[in-house]
């Protein structure tokens, strides 16, 4: 056997899933393994750009509402820039407030035999900017949804839990371009739990106080 040709055997398996269902990783023990993926994460991040994209747009056209001589009043205008502002913006902040808790992905470490409450979790989401943003949360912090197109809110870690937090991101921080940070109390969060769904999903699922949330 070739060099590459073995090379080629030896690199992870990684394949596209349905909503819900984990990418199978080769990932050697110790790194942090994805149990669960966002099947929508990829028009979830077309949509938080466009709408990003279509405010910048708007605001970039604003002084053109002033420039030129037009029989048009200032207040006029003034009306017109503010209200191509305000639906833009709005469009933005409802995107943000729709998209910002959609899992798209979580993940386990590999050398977690047995999920239960206290197992260490992984939660990524996007930023405004549809930005990958990583939180630190445990199934034990898995409350009840406080609000629409949410799957749970997270509740205040006990003081286990929360030294056990600090221990887990002094371990996996050092390094890292983004530093991941606990997730807060009222944090929200969206995945698909109707469906297929890996075994650790499930068991996650029901380790938290609230399963079978939907």
């Amino acid at each position: 056997m070739s060099a590459v040709a073995w090379r080629l055997t030896r690199r992870p398996a990684v394949w596209s899933l349905a909503p819900g269902v984990r990418r199978q990783s080769t990932a050697p023990p110790g790194q942090w393994r994805v149990v669960y993926e966002g099947g929508l994460a990829r028009a979830a991040r077309v949509m938080k750009l466009a709408s990003v994209a279509s405010l910048v747009g708007a605001s970039a056209a604003v002084p053109f509402f002033f420039a030129g001589d037009s029989d048009v009043p200032q207040a006029a205008r003034t009306v017109l820039a503010a209200t191509t502002l305000g639906m833009t913006g709005s469009s933005t902040a409802l995107a943000a407030w729709a998209l910002g808790p959609y899992v798209t992905a979580l993940s386990v470490r590999d050398s977690s035999a047995e999920i239960g409450p206290r197992t260490p979790l992984l939660v990524d989401t996007m930023t405004v900017l549809a930005r990958r943003r990583t939180r630190l949360v445990f199934p034990a912090m898995f409350g009840p949804a406080t609000q629409p197109l949410a799957s749970w809110a997270v509740l205040p870690p006990d003081a286990e839990l929360d030294q056990l937090a600090r221990d887990v991101l002094a371990q996996i921080n050092p390094g890292r371009p983004a530093p991941v940070a606990l997730a807060r109390p009222g944090d929200a969060f969206y995945a698909h739990l109707q469906g297929e769904l890996s075994p650790e999903m499930k068991r996650i699922i029901a380790a938290s106080p609230c399963s079978g949330a939907e």
